[in-house]
């Protein structure tokens, strides 16, 4: 049987780590020595790796339209460019994002901090020279980036979780170890929600900090484990439960900025994430959307879903002249990336937290708990003067004005839209035809549509020839 970790699952051996006497060694079969407790600590400070997300999927979703000065701008100075081709080839939804022997750097980061995590859970508990407690909660931080690994890739290439069909749908290449010794292949859907829903359970109970904040924050928590946790329920269906995680996550962490008083913030002087208590865990984005041509153009939908008071809008979204230089004129982009100077945070955070316990309080009939709990964030986001509390009259009205405000609050940050899109298609209240233009071409997209699973890059094919593409 030989060994397959190549592409998919990047042999740490390859990475470098030179400069970090601190590191473990590291053998030719590309195994870390389970020696020094310690070691497992320094490998899990290399959040160059491990502080990762997916990066261009909000370019997929209904928030994004990419106007024709903008398209024409893109196809003149960077049509033949390798680097941007992915940018334009998730915008059309197209069957190839990459060319033909061309890798997925998103993914291959994702899988590199996959192994990381990998090498800790399976080799901690039997490290040297520390305690019990020290070694659990090393497992505990790498279950919880595992977690956010298998549940961000699974939603990217499988299709959304559904009870019915996920046993049988096919998910993401699943390894649970540092070393494999069979064909790549995918594991179900299914499958993937069970190793995640167990891997944050467990890691709840592991022992670690309550909160990370400062620069600490790109460490896991318990908060987080949590955070995580009401994230997939929500993703499952599994209002309840997601709603306990979410006020067990609440009840560690739950700090809000107030926008009002960042009216009159500078570029890159809004808080970071070293800075801002909304953040649970970072996970940054590895593309940034902040400079032409890959600015995220928002639609007028989005926009026009906004008051005019609300502090976002006028804080986060920019006429896209004001940020190109004259280069684009029409419509107006996402500029929170602007304001912080980092990539977008795909990790949980308290807002989002929220949003998840308001949306199970409206979807298990507490109505007047879920405005409650969704006015309390939006508080925050208009001055005192302007803000008015929002109300509802039944169930569906609340569940439809939470999921507005999920839809305002999570924009372009890194993917929530495109993945609430996969699961809200399935109810008929909120299935969705969406269309994307590029110049003269029209692309649609109908609710279900086998291009909500991105394709796999071709050249993994090479490597993993059981490897079973989407459609």
């Amino acid at each position: 049987m030989k060994n397959i970790i190549r592409s998919l699952y990047i042999i740490i051996t390859t990475l470098s780590l030179v400069g970090c006497d601190n590191y473990v060694e590291i053998p030719t079969e590309g195994k870390l020595v389970p020696e020094e407790t310690e070691n497992f600590r320094y490998l899990l400070n290399n959040v160059y790796v491990l502080d990762r997300s997916y990066a261009s999927v909000d370019l997929a979703s209904d928030d994004i339209v990419i106007r024709d000065d903008h398209a024409n701008y893109f196809d003149q100075y960077y049509g033949t460019s390798d680097y941007y081709r992915p940018y334009k080839q998730t915008y059309k939804w197209a069957d190839s994002i990459q060319y033909t022997n061309e890798e997925d750097y998103s993914l291959n980061v994702m899988y590199t901090a996959l192994y990381y995590a990998n090498v800790v859970i399976d080799e901690v508990m039997d490290s040297k020279n520390g305690t019990e407690a020290e070694k659990l909660a090393l497992k505990g931080e790498a279950q919880v980036h595992r977690a956010f690994i298998f549940l961000t890739m699974v939603n990217i290439f499988g299709k959304a979780y559904d009870s019915n069909t996920s046993a049988n749908d096919p998910g993401i290449p699943m390894f649970t170890t540092p070393t494999v010794e069979e064909e790549i292949t995918r594991a179900t859907v299914q499958e993937v929600y069970d190793q995640v829903i167990s891997d944050l359970t467990e890691a709840t109970q592991s022992g670690l900090n309550p909160i990370n904040s400062g620069t600490d924050v790109v460490y896991p928590s318990e908060a987080s484990a949590y955070a995580l946790l009401s994230r997939a329920y929500l993703y499952m269906g599994k209002y309840q439960e997601a709603l306990d995680a979410a006020e067990r996550t609440l009840a560690i962490q739950d700090g809000l900025l107030s926008l009002e008083d960042y009216t009159s913030v500078a570029d890159y002087g809004f808080p970071r994430r070293d800075t801002d208590p909304e953040i649970i865990l970072s996970k940054m984005s590895g593309t940034t959307y902040q400079y032409s041509p890959t600015l995220l153009s928002l639609s007028d939908e989005l926009l026009n879903s906004f008051e005019a008071s609300d502090l976002r809008y006028q804080l986060f979204t920019r006429p896209i002249s004001d940020v190109t230089w004259g280069s684009f004129t029409e419509g107006r982009a996402y500029c929170h990336e602007t304001l912080t100077g980092e990539a977008r945070n795909a990790g949980p955070t308290v807002p989002e937290v929220l949003l998840i316990k308001a949306e199970c309080l409206a979807r298990t009939g507490d109505i007047s708990g879920a405005m409650a709990t969704i006015n309390t964030l939006r508080q925050k986001r208009f001055t005192a003067e302007d803000f008015t509390a929002l109300t509802a009259e039944n169930e569906e009205e609340a569940l439809i004005k939470v999921l507005e405000e999920r839809r305002r609050e999570l924009m372009c940050r890194a993917g929530f839209r495109w993945f609430d899109l996969k699961r809200l298609n399935k109810d008929p209240r909120f299935a969705k035809t969406i269309t994307h233009s590029w110049l003269e071409e029209t692309y649609t997209l109908e609710p279900g549509a086998d291009r909500y699973q991105f394709p796999f890059a071709s050249i993994l094919f090479t490597y993993a020839p059981d490897l079973e593409q989407n459609p």
